[in-house]
């Protein structure tokens, strides 16, 4: 089994990270969809909120994968030592092509489906709402992974989960480790 850590808007907070560190377990590959280390003008400070102590520890995973967020500005790079952060990417995960983005720019269900068909793509993860998501749209999948530090609309801090077998299956996880909901494909 190849697992996948989707998480979004950590906004700089070390202590969120690593309570999924210590819930979530081991992970083959993170992809992060946006605003990493900056907690944002119209957001207040994370519990937690360490931005160079969260670059350092995110620097040493082997297998991480950034898009840019909104909140995510050159500086964040230069800490990261990530001179690559696109602002949409595309992967394959059991033939489903995923597009992968921030999501800043989307702001409706329609939207996101026309970006999925533009592309000819499955799945759609992005995140900046904050709110976890994870719903089959006309044969399509979007999902958000919410945020881990900065949740929005009493959702409880959650993070994404992507396990590969024989079936793709995408789930979202309160950082303690609670499984709040999954699909397979």
């Amino acid at each position: 089994m190849h697992r996948i850590l989707v998480v979004s808007d950590t906004h700089g907070s070390l202590s969120s990270w690593e309570e999924i560190e210590k819930h979530i377990g081991f992970v083959d590959e993170i992809y992060h969809l946006g605003d990493v280390l900056y907690h944002g003008p119209r957001n207040p400070l994370p519990n937690g909120y360490n931005p160079a102590q969260l670059a350092k520890k995110l620097k040493e995973r082997k297998s991480i994968s950034y898009v840019r967020g909104n909140c995510d500005a050159d500086v964040d790079l230069l800490v990261l030592e990530n001179d690559d952060m696109p602002k949409i990417a595309f992967i394959t995960l059991n033939d489903f092509k995923v597009i992968l983005l921030h999501g800043e720019d989307i702001h409706t269900d329609e939207q996101m489906l026309q970006l999925l068909e533009r592309y000819n793509a499955t799945i759609l993860a992005y995140g900046h709402t904050h709110i976890p998501r994870l719903e089959v749209v006309r044969s399509k999948i979007l999902f958000n992974p919410g945020s881990p530090s900065l949740p929005k609309m009493n959702h409880p801090p959650t993070v994404g989960l992507i396990e590969l077998t024989e079936r793709l299956r995408i789930a979202i996880y309160e950082i303690n480790g609670t499984l709040c909901k999954e699909i397979f494909l």
